[in-house]
């Protein structure tokens, strides 16, 4: 009998591959420990050195029982004398790295790491979910392929500076047909090339093409294990996923579904190697009757993401354009940012650019008080109590109340103006 040589163990996810320099190789996937600390998993097994290389599976079978049923499989297709030892072998390597997870580390021993970077600046930053939430059809896909591009291709957007990054969209929306007319406009608008990128491991310089794209179907967590080894491959750093219902299974306000759904698009990223994505999701009811919004769903579409931006749309009839104010509801990683404009065009093709919110009448109802009466005051020379407070749906006492602690305005003659020192 030839002597074993020191299995490779190479973990995708969920997905545990162990492998030999003779050329076998044994994939455990979908594990699971029972009450009774008894382990399941379905297996495959290959060997290069047959005529027919795949000799099993997939098949669940016990892991931490008898191998008398694998066996018997084996040595019908196989001649190979080895196979209790490598299925041992393979046990021990799978159930150590399985059930010790990921390392305790001393914080105080370790190097200074690098400082989180922002990806696309003030909306995506490194290895963490932001989540873009608003109501149905107003746009948020198109956008989000926007920033996707930039990002994909290294290319500055809409005023934000971007970090390049290899880009995956996980669609349950639409269609890879309908995303590569979207994305092919936006990059051929901007003049950037089309082509395919021959290697996705290759520097960032001299590259071309669109991002990546899967159509998907059920919820995320069934596809882990294949979307693993496809990131790993194409070196993705960012991935958007649209949206976060049918990504969670279609039950966004079961808690269960919500963390599953999380725990998932966590197990995607490798340790050394943590993804950064960009989820829209939709909007609660009372949001589409104008109320404050918030994600749908359970409670934890607002605490787990990093960023959330809550996405309000403005369109006249008849044009070219739309325009979006993206407000900042919540940070874990510094203060909230200024309420980002954005202006999409249609005209051969689709572009975003920067937008002063306050150039939109019905945006910059969102914006604080002040900047609102700013804005008003710029357009109409100084306004009155009442002036002020029609224009921004608030109540005279409350304009009043706002505008006299605040040192930027002061009253002349029953009116709000800008105080002398702004002038």
């Amino acid at each position: 009998m030839t002597q074993l040589t020191i299995p490779n163990l190479e973990v995708l996810g969920n997905t545990y591959v162990v492998s030999w320099s003779e050329g076998v190789v044994m994939r455990m996937e979908r594990i699971y420990e029972h009450r009774d600390y008894h382990v399941d998993a379905e297996i495959t097994i290959q060997d290069e050195a047959e005529l027919s290389p795949h000799l099993l599976g997939p098949m669940r079978t016990s892991i931490t029982k008898t191998w008398r049923g694998v066996l018997a499989d084996l040595e019908r297709v196989s001649e190979r004398l080895d196979w209790r030892q490598r299925l041992t072998q393979a046990t021990i390597l799978v159930l150590e790295r399985y059930r010790s997870g990921t390392p305790i580390i001393a914080l105080g021993s370790m190097d200074a790491p690098a400082p989180t970077e922002q990806v696309l600046s003030g909306l995506l930053w490194e290895g963490m979910p932001t989540l873009v939430y608003g109501p149905g059809g107003v746009g948020k896909s198109i956008l989000a392929l926007n920033f996707l591009s930039a990002v994909h291709t290294g290319h500055d957007v809409a005023g934000l500076t971007a970090k390049q990054s290899n880009c995956l969209i996980l669609d349950w929306e639409t269609s890879e047909r309908q995303t590569w007319w979207r994305n092919r406009d936006i990059l051929e608008t901007r003049n950037i090339e089309t082509g395919a990128w021959p290697d996705p491991k290759a520097p960032a310089s001299g590259r071309t093409g669109m991002v990546f794209y899967r159509y998907m179907a059920g919820p995320l967590h069934n596809d882990v294990e294949f979307l693993k080894a496809q990131i790993k491959e194409r070196n993705i750093g960012t991935i958007c996923v649209d949206s976060a219902g049918p990504a969670c299974g279609g039950e966004p306000e079961s808690a269960s579904a919500t963390l599953q759904f999380f725990e998932a698009l966590r197990s995607l990223s490798d340790h050394d190697k943590p993804l950064q994505s960009l989820i829209i999701a939709h909007v609660t009811h009372s949001a589409k009757k104008g109320a404050h919004s918030s994600p749908f769903g359970s409670v934890y579409w607002q605490n787990i993401p990093r960023n959330t931006f809550q996405l309000e749309s403005a369109q006249k009839e008849n044009s070219n354009y739309s325009d979006y104010a993206l407000h900042h509801r919540k940070s874990n990683l510094g203060a909230l940012r200024e309420a980002l404009g954005i202006r999409l065009t249609w005209e051969q093709g689709s572009t975003i650019e920067a937008l002063d919110i306050r150039e939109n009448a019905q945006l910059r109802k969102g914006l604080a008080l002040w900047k609102q009466a700013e804005a008003a005051i710029a357009e109409n020379g100084p306004q009155t109590t009442q002036e002020l407070a029609d224009l921004t749906e608030k109540t005279a006492n409350v304009v009043k109340a706002t505008m006299s602690r605040d040192e930027r305005f002061e009253s002349v003659n029953g009116k709000w103006q800008e105080a002398e020192s702004n002038w």
